[in-house]
């Protein structure tokens, strides 16, 4: 029953990015509902758990684009594998370190994103843009991550969700 929940919640977090989340645009950035549910199942239910969440959810959010499958599914691994030391060291994160995991694994995600981009040949932003669209959505996604992972915590709490077995 949890892994259908965790299916839904997935399912639902990729098709509401790409399709309402854009109209949320602010200074060139939306939020990015994929990383934020990854980035609170790394928060509250542990490393392993997010990764999989990230990959499942990097993959939903390429078959909804028209590049190659893969490289959002790399990008959000990254950024929650460096989440994942993070957590290692705090049970209970204030609102201020949730927000700068958001953020940095935000950052990580775009610089990930461009990097497999102009490796698959794919046209890229200029520096300048680049950096500017990184830093609006790391801002961005930081501000609603911690309202977000109260959310998820009170999913986790109606369904009793749990880490993956070792």
């Amino acid at each position: 029953m949890r892994r259908i929940a965790g299916a839904a919640l997935i399912a639902a977090a990729a098709l509401a990015q790409a399709t309402w989340a854009p109209h949320l645009e602010v200074g060139g950035a939306f939020p990015n509902l994929v990383l934020l549910g990854a980035v609170a199942v790394t928060w509250t239910v542990g490393a392993r758990s997010g990764m999989v969440w990230a990959c499942a959810g990097g993959v939903l959010l390429d078959l909804t684009g028209s590049g190659p499958i893969g490289p959002h599914a790399l990008a959000l691994l990254a950024g929650v594998y460096v989440i994942g030391f993070w957590t290692r060291s705090m049970e209970r994160p204030n609102g201020v370190y949730v927000a700068l995991t958001a953020a940095v694994s935000t950052v990580l995600y775009s610089a990930v994103l461009v990097l497999a981009g102009g490796l698959l040949g794919f046209s890229v932003p200029r520096p300048e843009s680049m950096v500017w669209l990184a830093f609006a959505a790391a801002v961005y996604n930081a501000l609603l991550m911690p309202p977000a992972l109260e959310v998820f915590r009170r999913i986790q709490a109606l369904s009793r969700w749990e880490a993956l077995p070792n």
